[in-house]
Order: structure tokens, then sequence, then C-alpha cells
């Protein structure tokens, strides 16, 4: 093998750092903290089943409470069994019937993280912490001060939420020093953004079932304006990007993260094709490449099928010279001969600009589009349904 090859899991380099990349997401809790029926709806529907109220001291607050969440299930078909209200009561929330739940934690400056670091060291898997910054007399910090209670919480098996105000900043809390928070308490009246943090749990946890899809074609294409999309992060062997012509198909393009003798490695580059291609995006959507900016946030797979998301942080579209890949997949339940999904993927043609191959019982090869030979196995993502705006839908539409 040429430089630069991974042949199978077993030799696939999956370091402590690796392992952390993928782990930020299976596990974590969304919590809701709403006082309007619709977001109480929506977080439902989503599959949030952990509620949280202020109590404010007064006596009747759980059982009205408890009136609310039932005349809100009424227009439903969840169950108040489905669900667990917990109830805050100044430093502690608790259960309806008053058992502890989980401690509360204001935190206003760095003297307040030292503490909650110092009792998340001595914790063990019955704790509980939930974590709320005052924006009105807290000093402003927020990442850095959940980095050190993550840090000292380590392997204790405690938990620590966050509480946030939007699905961005919860984005962030689960995100943080690539672990994250085990969960956030989200507080709104917003069901969007409701759906926002759902979806990007959703995306995070989720996997794409890669196929082998055969080369049929390498066709040289004249010139076009091709993207590369250049990261917020650097990719590691193997991950890449779903990029083609056809919705329906799309090729596993690797970054450039591999060395060679003639250009310094960029692994937080993408060279996805042009600009009409398709790039699989985080929520089972697609987008145009034309119309990726910087700041959007798109799907990164692996040759496991693994993903996570990453930030755009520039598109960089120039003239060069294409080939076209083309590719087919046989159908479920087709027989030899009959008729296969076509998979097209249009590419720089350059060294440097790669797909991911498979070969077989695990193992794979980033192969430059300059070697790619008729009869290998590209890894491939298919959808069979049509899309519209990038989401699938049931239509009726032919691409060729």
């Amino acid at each position: 093998l040429r430089r630069g090859a991974r042949i199978g899991r077993g030799q696939h380099r999956s370091g402590s750092r690796r392992a952390a990349l993928w782990s930020s997401a299976p596990g974590k809790e969304l919590w809701c903290q709403t006082s309007k029926e619709d977001a109480l709806v929506k977080a439902l529907e989503l599959g949030v089943k952990t509620f949280v109220f202020e109590t404010c001291g007064d006596e009747g607050g759980v059982e009205e409470r408890e009136k609310w969440v039932a005349s809100c299930l009424e227009s439903t078909a969840f169950s108040r069994e489905e669900l667990r209200l917990l109830f805050r009561r100044g430093g502690a929330v608790e259960t309806a019937d008053g058992r502890h739940f989980a401690s509360v934690h204001l935190l206003e400056d760095a003297a307040d993280t030292a503490n909650l670091a110092t009792r998340l060291s001595a914790s063990s898997v019955l704790d509980t912490f939930l974590v709320s910054f005052d924006p009105e007399s807290g000093d402003g910090w927020k990442v850095i001060p959940v980095e050190n209670l993550i840090a000292a919480k380590g392997m204790h098996g405690s938990k620590l939420l966050t509480v946030v105000q939007s699905a961005r900043e919860a984005e962030t809390m689960l995100s943080v020093l690539e672990a994250g928070t085990d969960g956030v308490v989200l507080q709104s009246d917003d069901s969007g953004e409701f759906a926002q943090a759902a979806a990007f749990l959703a995306s995070a946890e989720k996997r794409e079932d890669l196929v082998e899809a055969t080369v049929d074609a390498i066709v040289f294409e004249g010139m076009g304006d091709r993207a590369c999309v250049d990261l917020c992060i650097n990719l590691q062997p193997g991950e890449g990007m779903l990029c083609g012509s056809f919705s329906k198909g799309l090729a596993l393009v690797h970054s450039e993260c591999e060395e060679t003798d003639y250009i310094n490695s960029r692994p937080f580059r993408v060279n996805a094709g042009p600009v009409h291609s398709y790039v699989k995006m985080p929520g089972d959507r697609t987008a145009y490449l034309s119309e990726l900016k910087a700041g959007d946030q798109v799907l990164v797979v692996n040759p496991q099928g693994e993903t996570r998301t990453a930030t755009v942080g520039r598109m960089k579209i120039e003239y060069r010279p294409l080939v076209r890949v083309e590719a087919s997949v046989a159908l479920s339940g087709a027989e030899e001969g009959e008729a296969r999904l076509p998979i097209s993927v249009f590419l720089q043609n350059a060294e440097t600009v790669k797909v991911v191959c498979s070969l077989g019982g695990g193992g794979w090869r980033a192969v430059p589009v300059t070697e790619l030979k008729k009869g290998a196995k590209i890894l491939s993502s298919v959808c069979q349904s049509a899309r519209h705006t990038g989401i699938p839908v049931e239509e009726q539409i032919l691409e060729r």
C-alpha cells in the first residue's frame, strides 16, 4: 500500500483523543423548564421526560403544577407515569413527595466554582449537581468554570447538568472539554429551542449506515467551481463528509489530513466537489455546497458510520479541473443484474482529493481520485426518499 493507507480496525489509530471525540453525546439528558403548554408538549414529543419547576416556597405549588401538567397531557398520548416532575426548593431539587434528587449551585465567581469542584472530586454515582449562572450578579464566565467542573468530576460517576436559556448554549455545554456536561436544563418558553436542542443530541448520537458502492466509471469532465469546506476542527484519518450529485446516494469524501511529499496536510479541509453538489448536514438534511458559509454546521462521518457535527470556518471556491465518479449500489431485495441505485460525485482532479474505499472486513483506505479504478468499493450513504429543500419527502424525483 502507498503511504497513508489504513487497513482494518486493528491498525486504525484509536487513542484516547479519538474515543473522546465520539463520546460527547450518548447518555446525555435534556430536561425541560417552561411555563408554556406548547413548549411542554413539544418537549414531550421530542422524548423529554424530566420537567423542572420552581416552587417559590408556596405549599400548594407542587399540587398546582401537577394539575397543570395533567391538563397539558390531555391533548397528548402521554401519561403522567411516563414523566419525572422535579421541584426546585432553594439549593435543592426534590421529587413531588419531597425526596432529595439533586443539589443546585449558583456560580457567581471563581470561589463558587472552586468550592463546587471540591465537592465534585469527592462525589459518587448517587450525586447529581445542577449548575446555574446569575446573569445579573455573576462575572459572566461560563465555559471555563464548566470545564473545571467536568475535570474535577472525572470518572466518579456523578452527574453534572447546567441550566441554559437557549439551544445554542445547550450545544456549548454539552460539548465543553469534548466530553461535555451530562445534560442540560433548558429554561425556555420557545418550543423551537427544545426542538433545536433535541436535534443536536439526536445528530450527535446518530450513525450513518454506510454501504459499498461499486465504481462503474471515472470520467474526466473539464473545469468547474469546486468548493473546499474548511472546518473549525481537525479531522482524523478516515473522517470526511458525505457528498454527491444525487441526494439519494452520497459518497464519503476524505479530508486532506494525510501527508504528502508535495504539500502540507490540511486536516481541517474536505475538498468536497463543485458547487452544485449535495453535502450531508445534521438532522438528516442535505444542503448544496454553494449554500454553505462560515458558521454553518455540517456532518462529519468516519468509516464505521459514527458521526459528529463540525462548524464551517470558511468556504474556498476556485476554478479547477474535475473528474466524475459514477458508482452504484444494489437495491434492497434486487437480484443480481437488476436495477441499481446510481451514485455520482464530481471531485477535483488532484492527488490530494480522496474517497474512502472499503477493503472488506471493516478495513478501509483513502484512495486518491487519480488512482481510483473501476470495481473499487466506495463507502456511501443511501436514502430511498426524495428530498425537497434538503428534507426527505415522499415524492418521485428523477436525478440523472
